[in-house]
C-alpha cells in the first residue's frame, strides 16, 4: 500500500459524517468534503464517489448506510482509496476497526486522512497506529459517557432537571409550570381516576385541539413538532414523578420508578393523586385502561351471583345468526361459565336510573367526598411505614441485618404498604366524581355524561349483583339485580 502513485488516477471514495445536526443544514459534512476533495487532488486520486452519513454518530451503534455501502464497493474493488477527515469519522468503536482493517487488507485500499495523514494498513506499524486512534477514540466516547452518567446521577440525586425534551405541562428548564398545559394535566389525571380509558382521555384532548409538546430548538423552531396524543404518549406523561415535583430514576412508564428527591420543586398535582394514577396505570391489570372506549354499562363491572361465582358479567349478541334467526339483541353472561345471563338493555337501563337517584342523595355524595379522618390516618400510616423501609435498608446496608432478614421484613411491610395505598387510591377516585357529584342536577349530569365517565361513576358507587332467573324462559325483573353501595 504506501502513499506511491500509479499511472493513472487512482478511483477514490471520500467518506464524510456528522454526529448530530440540529439544524439540517449539513455544514458540517460538506466543509470535511471540501477538505477531503482537495486532498484528494493533492494526491491526483480520481474522487468516483462521495458517501456520506449526517446526524448520525459513530458509537452509538446505530446503522450506518454509507458506511456501509463504501464497504461493499471496497469488496467490489470499484474504489482503490478512500479519504476521510479523521479516523474518528470512520469509527469510534474498536470493532468496527478490526473489521475495516480486514477489508482493507484483503482488497489492497489506501488509506488517507486530512487531519490525520496516511493510514499504511499493510504494515504492523500502520495497522498499530490505527488502533491506538481508535483505542483513545472509544476512551473518549466511554469518558463522554461516564461524565454524562455522573451528571445525571448527580442532577437526580440534587433534584436538579437533567435535560431531554421539554416535558409537558414545564417550560424548558423542567420545573417552572406552563400553567396553560398543566391545567390539561390535571383534567387527564381526574378523568383517568375517574376510570377512563387512555384511548378515550387521549381522543377527547385532540378533539379539543391539544398536542404533545414537541422538540423545540433555542431559536424557536421545532426539531420534531407537536403531534396528537396517542394512549401511550399520554400514559408517559401521566405516570411522571415530575407531575408532582419528585425527581427519580428508573422507568416510570414500567412501574420501576425510583424517588431521589421527593417535593423538588413545586408539581402540577398532588403526590396522592400522582400516586394515584401511577398505581393505576402501571397495575397488573392495567390493560383496561387503553382499550377502546367500552360501549355496555355494566360489562366488567356486574357480578355474577350464581350460587356465590362472584365473577364479572361480560357483553354478548344473542341472535341474528343461521341458528338463531330472530333480530340479534344483547345479553350480559358470567365470564366464567355460561351458567348465567341477563338481558343487558334492561339491567342497564334499571341500574342507570337507580345511580341516578342515588347520587342526587346528599348523604351519598357526602360518603363520597368526606372521608378526612381516614384520609388522615392513612397519609400517616403510609409515611410510617416507608420510614421503616428506608430503616431496614439501611440496616441492611450497614451489616446489622442479613439479606434474608431483609427480604423478610421489607415484605410484610411492602404488602401493608400496597394496601394502604390502594385504600388512598380508592378514596381518590371517589372524589375526583366531583364534577358529577357538584352539579345542580347529579343525577341529570350523569344520565348525558359520556359513557366512560357512566360506568367509572358506577364502579365507584355501587356494587352490582345479578341473580340467577327463577325458572328458564322467565320474563326480565328487577328482582334479579342486587344494589348495594360501594365500601
Amino acid at each position: 500500500m504506501g502513499t506511491e502513485h500509479r499511472n493513472t488516477p487512482l478511483p477514490a471514495a471520500i467518506y464524510v459524517r456528522i454526529s448530530s445536526d440540529k439544524t439540517s443544514e449539513r455544514a458540517g459534512v460538506e466543509r470535511q468534503r471540501k477538505d477531503c476533495q482537495a486532498l484528494a487532488d493533492r494526491l491526483g486520486w480520481n474522487v468516483v464517489e462521495v458517501f456520506e452519513d449526517n446526524d448520525i454518530s459513530a458509537h452509538s451503534g446505530k446503522p450506518r448506510p454509507a458506511y456501509r455501502a463504501m464497504l461493499d464497493a471496497a469488496k467490489r474493488r470499484e474504489i482503490g482509496g478512500l479519504i476521510a477527515w479523521h479516523t474518528d469519522r470512520l469509527h469510534r468503536r474498536t470493532v468496527e476497526l478490526e473489521e475495516f482493517i480486514q477489508i482493507v487488507e484483503d482488497h489492497d485500499v489506501q488509506v488517507q486522512t486530512v487531519t490525520a495523514g496516511d493510514i499504511d494498513l499493510t504494515t504492523a506499524s500502520g495497522r498499530m497506529y490505527a488502533r491506538t486512534l481508535g483505542n483513545l477514540a472509544q476512551y473518549e466516547v466511554d469518558h463522554a459517557k461516564e461524565r454524562m452518567k455522573r451528571a445525571k446521577g448527580d442532577a437526580a440525586t440534587q433534584g436538579r432537571y437533567r435535560g431531554g425534551p421539554r416535558p409537558y405541562g414545564f417550560e424548558s428548564d423542567g420545573v417552572t409550570i406552563r400553567e396553560t398545559e398543566a391545567e390539561v394535566v390535571r383534567w387527564a389525571t381526574d378523568a383517568i381516576l375517574q376510570g377512563r380509558s387512555l384511548r378515550a382521555v387521549a381522543q377527547e384532548m385532540n378533539d379539543n385541539g391539544y398536542r404533545t409538546a414537541g422538540r423545540q430548538r433555542k431559536d424557536g423552531t421545532y426539531a420534531s413538532k407537536p403531534k396528537p396524543w396517542k394512549f401511550d404518549s399520554l400514559k408517559d406523561m401521566l405516570v411522571r414523578p415530575r407531575n408532582a415535583g419528585h425527581v427519580h430514576t428508573g422507568r416510570a412508564d414500567k412501574g420501576e420508578a425510583v424517588i431521589t428527591k421527593a417535593h423538588a420543586f413545586e408539581g402540577i398535582v398532588s403526590d396522592e393523586q400522582w400516586r394515584a394514577v401511577y398505581g393505576t396505570l402501571t397495575s397488573s391489570s392495567r390493560s383496561r385502561f387503553y382499550g377502546n372506549t367500552a360501549r355496555h354499562l355494566g360489562s366488567g363491572i356486574y357480578r355474577c351471583g350464581r350460587d356465590g361465582c362472584g365473577a364479572v358479567l361480560r357483553a354478548a349478541p344473542l341472535g341474528g345468526t343461521p341458528s338463531r334467526k330472530h333480530e340479534r339483541t344483547w345479553i350480559y353472561r358470567c365470564s366464567e361459565t355460561p351458567h348465567l345471563s341477563v338481558s343487558l338493555a334492561q339491567s342497564d337501563e334499571y341500574v342507570r336510573q337507580t345511580v341516578a337517584e342515588l347520587i342526587r342523595d346528599p348523604r351519598v355524595r357526602a360518603t363520597m367526598t368526606n372521608d378526612d379522618e381516614a384520609a388522615t390516618a392513612d397519609r400517616a400510616r403510609r409515611d410510617a411505614l416507608t420510614a421503616r423501609l428506608t430503616k431496614f435498608e439501611d440496616d441492611y446496608t450497614d451489616g446489622v441485618i442479613d439479606g434474608a432478614m431483609y427480604q423478610r421484613a421489607t415484605a410484610r411491610v411492602r404488602a401493608e404498604l400496597a394496601e394502604v395505598e390502594d385504600r388512598m387510591s380508592h378514596r381518590l377516585r371517589k372524589s375526583v366524581s366531583a364534577d358529577v357529584l357538584g352539579a345542580h342536577d347529579p343525577g341529570a349530569r350523569f344520565l348525558t355524561a359520556p359513557m366512560d365517565v357512566q360506568r367509572a361513576i358506577v364502579a365507584t358507587v355501587v356494587n352490582v349483583e345479578v341473580q340467577p332467573a327463577p325458572y328458564r324462559g322467565a320474563a326480565w325483573s328487577d328482582d334479579r339485580l342486587i344494589i348495594t353501595p360501594a365500601s
